[in-house]
């Protein structure tokens, strides 16, 4: 479709007019040629001007504290489904512990750090159409003084894969419909008056991290940086890992830093960029923003972020989502720096194997803040593979109905029909794999270096 057909294609969705502009842009996008590197060479790590070691962050004074949090709120972005899962709610709304879900722990963390301070910090959450309602309804539920607002990000009709028009169920159906990623957020606080009701609050810094991610906190030394640098965007990045090989990575160019996304990558360098060589920090999605330099470039019109094609079947049909994300924006704000930051600032919840992790020993709940246990030897997170049927949250949660002892675990891949009952250890490498018989493993078992194939 050309620009006209597409208007007229989208006349029954009945858009409003800033949102078809903003569509229309996306759909731009989609036909310009993604913007390759030209001279990968000149691409390396950020020189330490624009990378800072969080190491080197100095300790914040009380009244230093006190100073910064007036200027903070915090957005959490909870416009996911646990579709990895097989989890048709909010994945924020899951049960991770102490009867606790996403939610109420975030929620914990924000309410214990104003009472600590005698702060007022707000909490918005960033919902989609999908997670909008079932989000107010645990809000409604808490109690305490916090501030607690949320919003419900913009929708956009699915796109045919052949461009051949809309998926149309009816136009009312939620199929029908997708929310176009996390970098919609500059526009919705604009529209809804939330980024000038918080620079008017004397709130300028908006800390943004995903809803799924425990590890992300609200750091003092962060903030105090923020605020006394007037640093207009900082992404927190951490070293890659294996597990990381295909997100957006921090580079430097010249004397700028930029996000580069593997789409942006000349075919002849993926496998570099996947790897840990060339490229060693990647985006956490932790960013903290400068609310007036954000308002400042919005003057000017809607961000001009990258786009993200999300290619998903729904229905039998192949279909396009574009969207676009927070963390393109780096690119835009002149004086971005990054940050580099522990590891347990990324605790994300992608997998069943991920929700065993941060329900396991390995960790404690401590007013709202998932800590490390001191007592367990602070190494790196054993490597958990939780296949069919685990990987369904709720055959997950009637397969393990208690997180087992992982304190000496090095590796555990689980498949097939096998049942835990009850309280289980689990040491070394422990691999249990059963299609064909049940393996049932009795309350109190230690499995230490076990390996189970049937």
């Amino acid at each position: 479709m050309d620009l006209t057909q597409l208007k007229k294609a989208l006349k029954p969705f009945k858009l409003s007019d800033s949102d078809l502009k903003c569509y229309v842009d996306l759909y731009s996008k989609l036909h310009a040629k993604p913007k390759k590197i030209s001279n990968w060479k000149s691409l390396g790590n950020p020189d330490e001007k624009k990378l800072i070691s969080y190491t080197s962050l100095p300790v914040p004074k009380k009244e230093s504290i006190e100073a910064s949090l007036a200027q903070l709120a915090v957005c959490k972005l909870n416009g996911g489904l646990g579709t990895t899962m097989n989890c048709r709610g909010p994945k924020s709304a899951i049960i991770v512990r102490e009867k606790k879900t996403f939610i109420n722990i975030l929620v914990e963390q924000i309410s214990e750090l104003n009472k600590k301070y005698k702060a007022d910090v707000p909490l918005y959450f960033m919902n989609s159409f999908n997670t909008h309602d079932a989000t107010e309804r645990i809000i409604s539920r808490v109690k305490g003084t916090t501030r607690i607002l949320s919003f419900c990000q913009h929708s956009y009709p699915r796109l045919l894969a052949d461009e051949s028009g809309f998926l149309d169920l009816q136009k009312k159906s939620a199929d029908a419909w997708y929310p176009p990623g996390h970098g919609d957020l500059f526009s919705c606080i604009l529209e809804n008056g939330y980024l000038d009701s918080l620079i008017k609050e004397g709130r300028e810094c908006l800390f943004i991290s995903n809803a799924d991610n425990l590890g992300a906190v609200i750091d003092l030394k962060i903030l105090d940086y923020m605020i006394n640098e007037d640093i207009p965007f900082l992404m927190e990045v951490t070293s890659k890992t294996t597990a990381d090989m295909k997100g957006g990575v921090l580079c430097q160019g010249k004397d700028r830093i930029q996000l580069l996304e593997i789409a942006n990558v000349p075919p002849e360098h993926v496998a570099e960029f996947c790897g840990n060589k060339k490229f060693k920090f990647f985006n956490t999605n932790n960013i903290w923003i400068n609310l007036i330099h954000l308002k400042r470039m919005l003057k000017e019109g809607p961000l001009d972020l990258d786009l993200v094609i999300n290619r998903k079947q729904v229905k039998k049909q192949d279909i396009l989502q574009l969207e676009t994300t927070v963390g393109s924006a780096l690119n835009l704000f002149p004086g971005s720096v990054g940050m580099n930051v522990p590891r347990s600032r990324f605790l994300p919840v992608k997998k069943t194997s991920d929700l065993l992790l941060v329900q396991s020993n390995l960790f404690d709940l401590d007013r709202g803040i998932l800590k490390r246990d001191s007592a367990i030897n602070d190494s790196n997170l054993p490597r958990i593979n939780l296949k069919d049927p685990f990987n369904d949250l709720k055959e997950y949660q009637r397969r393990v109905p208690v997180p087992p002892d992982i304190a000496e675990l090095s590796s555990l891949e689980l498949e097939g029909q096998v049942q835990f009952n009850g309280n289980v250890t689990l040491k070394g490498n422990v691999r249990l794999i059963s299609h064909k018989k049940k393996i049932r493993i009795p309350k109190g078992a230690v499995l230490e270096n076990k390996i189970v194939e049937s």
